[in-house]
Parts: C-alpha cells; structure tokens; sequence
C-alpha cells in the first residue's frame, strides 16, 4: 500500500512536471526562444572564415547544450508551421501519431493560437504518446538536425560525419561522388545520404528513409519514399545556416518547405568535464535506463498507468 502510495505522489509530481515542460517548450518552440545565454549574443562575429570549411561543433541551444530551448535566431524544433494538405494514408498516419511536444490537446493554450497547424497543438502526456524515441529507437535526420543541442562536423575526404551529442549517434554523408539509389530495398535509420558542393552551398540529398522516424518532434509522419534536401550556408565566422524541403507524394500534397534553420559555432573547449575533458557529451538515450527506470516510476504513472512492481 505504501509503494502504491509513493507511486501516486510520485505520478502526481510528474504531471505537474510534464505540464511545466509542455509550457515552457512553447515559450521557446513557438515564438523564438526568449533567453538568450551563450548563444544569443547579437554583436556580429566578423572574424574571417572559409565559406566551405564546416568542420567543428555547431548548436541550435540557447545556451550551448544541455536543456533550455533553441537561440533567438536559431528556429524552432518543428520543421515549419506551412504544412502541406495531407494525403488519405498521410492523414491516417498524422492521426496515428500521438506526440508529447507542442500545446497540450485541448487546452486554452492550443485554442488560442490557431494559426499553428494542429500538429503543433496536440500534446499529450509521454505515457499515453506514440513516439518511438522514448524507447531509445534513433529520431532519424530532420528530426535531429532540429533537436537543439550540438552537432559535430567531422569533414573527411571523401564524406562529412554529423556526430549528434544528443542521443550521441552519428550520421555519414557520402562526399565521394556516388550517387543514391534509384531502388532502396533496405530503408534504413538514417537513411542514405550524399552531398556536394553548389558554389558555396553544401547541398545533401537523402532517400530511404525509415518510416517509423518523424519529420519533427509534433509527430509529422513521412514514408519510406521520402527524399530530404538540407543546404547548408555559412554565413559568418559563427553562423551556420540551415534551409531544407521535404518532397514525399505518399504523405504530403506538394514539397514541404522547412522555416530556416541556424547553428551557431562553439568553442572547442565549451563542452567540458568538471575535470576538463573536452567534447560532445555521451548523451545517450540507454534503454536499461530509460525503460526500466524512468518509463515504469514516471513516465507511465504520470498518464495513469501504474505498475505492481
């Protein structure tokens, strides 16, 4: 009876949290992130820099990494609000897709903007939610190139390696002059991915991508015939600027053009141990952890599911 109890207050405490969370991810997902920490110093860096060198770490964080919201200039965690008319089997994947990012369904919040797409007023609580990420399964690329923590560029030869901190998964992009296949037989996680160079865009060009990913974190579907385009822009010393499109006829009626996007470029002591040890953060999503500890004590109690043991 005790544990029961301990389980209820800990349920209760967790709702509070998730409408907190819910609340201050629309301060920052919604209208621009309002503080500006690390990241949103407004004084132009107008050191010099080579256009095609991307190499480094680049974040979307207000303060760098490790929580709060994205920079006031870098975008928010959706792909863009302009979401284009569904399919039949679009629509009936939309429905299907239940996410935990965004207003909360139902609430006055989410009556009152409705000039946002449904799909960014939709939020539920992660227990009663459908998104694959919380059992650790990879986000897949547009949904981790908005997520707002850092990236690392690793330029080699012949292919660029994107090294997300969060969920510490990397990503190859193919610089070597092949071409994607006509025919995927196999979708993958991340998908297939190649890029080059159009004067001083860095264009990427992705096919097979696997179904269950989102497009964001409102829970947009794609299919597996899905092609991503990013073009990357450097723009100044420590800006780094993101445009991207979706074109899937399975889902969406027409390409589905992403609001611009922005990584700024840190330090390459910024991201430290308290002993000093410099780089990305192992930030991974350990199911040991996450499913058998969080999940069963806070995620499942706070949407009314509640576990003996």
């Amino acid at each position: 009876m005790r544990n029961r109890f301990v389980i209820l207050i800990v349920a209760l405490v967790a709702v509070v949290v998730f409408s907190l969370v819910i609340a201050a991810q629309n301060r920052g997902a919604q209208g621009g992130q309002q503080q500006q920490g690390a990241q949103g110093n407004a004084t132009p860096d107008n050191r010099p820099f080579k256009v095609r060198d991307l190499a480094g770490i680049w974040s979307r964080n207000s303060g760098g990494y490790g929580g709060g919201g994205t920079c006031r200039e870098c975008g928010d965690r959706g792909f863009g609000n302009n979401v284009p008319p569904f399919t039949p089997e679009g629509q009936k994947r939309f429905d299907a897709n239940k996410p935990s990012y965004g207003r909360a369904l139902g609430s006055e919040d989410a009556a009152a903007h409705p000039e946002e797409h449904i799909g960014r007023r939709r939020a539920i609580p992660p227990a009663n939610g459908t998104d694959l990420y919380q059992y650790c399964n990879p986000q897949g690329v547009s949904r981790a190139l908005i997520y707002p923590d850092p990236v690392e560029f690793i330029v080699l030869p012949d292919r660029i390696i994107q090294n997300f901190q969060w969920t510490y998964s990397w990503r190859t992009i193919w610089t070597d002059g092949r071409q994607l296949p006509k025919e995927v037989d196999l979708p993958r996680w991340w998908g297939y991915s190649v890029g080059h160079w159009e004067g001083d865009t860095f264009v990427v060009d992705t096919v097979g991508t696997d179904d269950r990913t989102w497009v964001d974190h409102f829970g947009y579907p794609h299919s597996d015939q899905m092609h991503l385009q990013e073009r990357y822009h450097r723009i100044s010393y420590d800006t780094l600027e993101l445009n991207m499109w979706i074109d899937d006829p399975k889902i969406y009626r027409g390409r589905w053009n992403a609001d611009v996007k922005r990584f700024k470029l840190l330090p390459k002591d910024y991201i430290k141990t308290l002993d000093g040890f410099t780089g990305l953060l192992e930030d991974l999503c350990a199911p040991a952890d996450e499913v058998d500890q969080f999940d069963r004590r806070i995620r499942d109690p706070a949407g009314g599911v509640f576990h003996d043991k």
